[in-house]
């Protein structure tokens, strides 16, 4: 009887085990990871769902220790309008989309006024690890805040103009930034391609989380600027924002809410990391946000944009001051142009679009011609960007 038992235990044991391998895949395989800055490689196309689940985590708890600067939820957050009925047929793509083996996690877009596609990936691949109240790391799209961050301080009258330099900041005396105008900064184009590549200094060391004033000491000491072309890094980002802390007198969080809090609406908190001193130039140019709250940004770019306002002249300035990146077209590997830390100049794409792009394919591009935005999260750009981004930002289908 006993032996009976037994056999009858190991077998609902082993049933029980088939059942939650067969149901929750991301059990079986091994997780992948790789080194260097514990990134899933852009040209690695087909990691299992283990791997991507295990990055996405990683990449969430970037800046856990570091300080944070916050601003708040707003008492009357900007009110989001839904009808989803409108692109029910686009919606079950993207529900098969979310389905296959891809990264993607997130996917939201927003058209003439009203959200009218809203999915997360479905709990077996993602959506158990993130739901509406989650934050999320934004990536590099935390480069384009910095430069609607920018706009702000110059209509606030912290900062005088895109023309005005750095001059007035100890902390740059004596680098290349110092006669950097704030439009050279925003474009990435300061001049510092011999000192600074992607993320990392001539020296070895990454930038990460460096201060301003660290690397002006060091790296940077005693130098000039080399010709002012595009060149992409995580540096001239960080620069912006601090710089602005700077010419508000070290009071980076009220500034922040006063942005986000009140004039965005956020509805909850939005993270900023930074490690150390502030006037040491800590701020780092990332953010942490729900999808919401995320998607709040872009419509206010997109409604200041269409207003007579300063921010809104202040948009279309940097657009129309954009660089060409040329050969050293790094970022989100598409656009043809930078404009105030936003891709701009979309192959096939004739509308005036500037992006917001994070690394494994997060983005934000915003459509002002028609009036539509659309956002992805993923961990890994192995999803169909081209049909499910650019091609659904420039026609509203794909």
């Amino acid at each position: 009887m006993k032996k009976i038992f037994g056999v009858l235990v190991l077998s609902l044991l082993l049933s029980s085990k088939a059942f939650t391998e067969h149901h929750t895949p991301y059990f079986s395989g091994k997780v992948k990871t790789w080194s260097k800055n514990s990134k899933i490689p852009e040209e690695y196309h087909n990691p299992n769902l283990k791997t991507l689940r295990y990055h996405f985590l990683k990449y969430n708890k970037r800046g856990e220790s570091h300080k944070k600067f916050y601003s708040k939820p707003s008492s009357q957050p900007s009110a989001l309008k839904f009808k989803l009925e409108k692109k029910l047929k686009i919606t079950k793509k993207i529900v098969n989309k979310m389905k296959s083996t891809t990264g993607l996690i997130s996917y939201l877009m927003y058209e003439d006024g009203e959200i009218v596609i809203d999915q997360l990936s479905p709990p077996e691949r993602f959506g158990d690890l993130i739901d509406n109240d989650t934050m999320i790391y934004s990536m590099s799209m935390g480069k384009s805040l910095g430069g609607y961050l920018m706009g702000h301080a110059i209509c606030k009258g912290y900062i005088n103009s895109l023309s005005s330099t750095l001059a007035d900041w100890p902390i740059v005396k004596g680098t290349l930034l110092e006669t950097a105008t704030v439009q050279d900064l925003i474009n990435a184009s300061t001049g510092d391609q011999n000192y600074i590549w992607n993320n990392q200094l001539d020296s070895g060391r990454d930038i990460g989380d460096l201060t301003i004033a660290n690397i002006s000491k060091k790296e940077l000491a005693n130098t000039n600027p080399g010709k002012k072309r595009f060149n992409y890094s995580q540096f001239s980002p960080n620069v912006a924002l601090n710089y602005i802390s700077f010419k508000t007198g070290h009071k980076f969080n009220s500034f922040i809410n006063d942005v986000l809090k009140d004039h965005v609406g956020l509805a909850g908190k939005l993270r900023m990391n930074g490690k150390g001193i502030e006037s040491k130039g800590v701020i780092q140019s990332n953010f942490k946000a729900t999808r919401y709250d995320t998607l709040r940004i872009g419509i206010a770019i997109l409604n200041d944009w269409n207003s007579d306002t300063c921010i809104g002249n202040y948009l279309k300035d940097v657009y129309a001051n954009r660089v060409s990146k040329g050969a050293f077209n790094v970022g989100d590997g598409y656009s043809q142009s930078y404009a105030g830390f936003f891709h701009t100049n979309y192959p096939g794409i004739s509308d005036t679009v500037m992006g917001m792009d994070g690394y494994g394919g997060v983005a934000v591009l915003i459509n002002f011609d028609d009036n539509r935005i659309v956002y992805t999260h993923a961990v890994h750009r192995n999803y169909d960007y081209k049909s499910l981004v650019l091609k659904a930002v420039d026609e509203g289908i794909f």
